[in-house]
């Protein structure tokens, strides 16, 4: 180890030794002013190169906790309401087919009316699964305008709605 240090001091003098020799030469009013120019210099390196670009890093990466800090807060405030169904922006019939979708009903027939309506058949469906898809449909804005629930003999229902936004 000390083999190799002395290799590398040795390397460093004769790498230096053209300054080293231009140093000596130079009036010692010379030296001072470069001297106070070199640490002139590492002073704006250090402040230009490392403490402002770490300070504006640091900066911000405060100000993305910040956000996501009141991103947490807001989603924790609202509860229940970020764990139900997803709410979809889309048209009727696709809410309607992606909630009977998510509560394991089978839509027999879909038909579309206008302008964000729907009416919808369900056989042979279970009843409390019927009644978690409509309160789906209606926690994401779906309203039922008409319903027809017929009991089947096998313990199901069939059921025709008429569905709106």
């Amino acid at each position: 180890m000390s083999e190799a240090l002395q290799n590398l001091r040795q390397s460093w003098r004769e790498a230096t030794a053209p300054l080293h020799q231009r140093w000596v030469m130079l009036q010692p009013r010379e030296q001072r002013a470069l001297a106070v120019a070199g640490a002139f210099t590492a002073v704006l390196v250090l402040v230009y190169g490392l403490w402002l670009p770490s300070r504006a890093a640091a900066q911000k990466a405060q100000v993305r906790y910040e956000t996501q800090r009141a991103l947490l807060l807001q989603l924790q405030g609202q509860g229940g309401v970020a764990t139900g169904a997803p709410v979809t922006g889309g048209s009727v019939l696709r809410v309607a087919s992606d909630a009977a979708g998510a509560s394991n009903l089978a839509l027999s027939r879909i038909e579309p009316e206008g302008e964000g309506r729907v009416r919808v058949w369900l056989e042979k469906a279970d009843f409390n699964a019927v009644a978690g898809w409509l309160a789906a449909l209606s926690a994401q804005g779906i309203r039922l305008e008409e319903a027809q629930v017929e009991k089947q003999a096998d313990g199901g229902v069939s059921a025709r709605f008429a569905l709106s936004r």
